[in-house]
């Protein structure tokens, strides 16, 4: 199966799918956008949207957000989420991402949000992808990403197949995931080089118990356009 099928599987499933925006995504995009007197004017990406946990929190807060995900469901998902609410989107603000082409124009976001998705595509298109990013991006805009790294204590269940991309996960976080990318701190150089890197640091977790699953490893990066 290919990734798109294997995430439009989860999420028809309804398999682990989180309600509330991720902590470290609330705080940076306040630390940027928190003081703006009018967030309308604030176009910001939600990029792999998932269940819309963080597209929830950009609308809830009164930003101009706009949700993609390679996945129908994921955003049939968001949609009703937020429509539970009151919290009217129109459609427009919501695309399916078929390939490494954003269907957005250049230079017209403020702010892309990424938590976790950059590093579900291989090395090859994640290069494709930033570069799109900094398509649609505004002169000074930012990037906010959160995505996993090489570090992570679950690679010994991955089969490596090169350039940083792992497959075929037997146990762990990434079982029936599918193909990852999974990062090295010149992988994050590389792909943002036309970028001002502002902030770029790892968050890890490593267990002192050997049944714990809750080792993780990740790199936090904030890059201006």
């Amino acid at each position: 199966m290919t990734n798109e099928q294997i995430w439009e599987e989860r999420y028809k499933s309804k398999r682990n799918i989180p309600n509330w925006p991720f902590d470290l995504i609330v705080s940076l995009v306040f630390r940027f956008f928190g003081k703006t007197d009018d967030r309308k004017n604030i176009k910001v990406l939600d990029y792999g949207c998932g269940g819309g946990n963080n597209f929830w929190f950009l609308i809830k807060e009164g930003f101009d957000g706009y949700a993609c995900d390679i996945s129908k469901e994921a955003l049939n998902i968001t949609k009703n989420k937020l429509a539970s609410e009151g919290l009217l989107v129109t459609e427009d603000r919501y695309s399916q991402i078929l390939n490494t082409n954003l269907p957005y124009p250049d230079n017209y976001f403020s702010c892309i949000i990424d938590r976790e998705s950059l590093c579900q595509s291989n090395w090859e298109d994640i290069k494709k992808i930033v570069n799109e990013f900094n398509r649609i991006l505004k002169p000074g805009g930012y990037y906010i990403g959160i995505n996993f790294t090489c570090l992570h204590p679950d690679t010994k269940y991955g089969r490596y197949i090169g350039s940083g991309d792992w497959t075929d996960f037997e146990s762990g976080l990434f079982k029936s995931q599918g193909q990852r990318h999974l990062f090295n701190t010149g992988d994050i150089y590389e792909s943002f080089r036309n970028f001002e890197i502002l902030e770029f640091a790892h968050l890890g977790i490593h267990s002192l118990m050997l049944t714990s699953n809750l080792g993780t490893s990740e790199f936090i990066v904030v890059a201006k356009k």
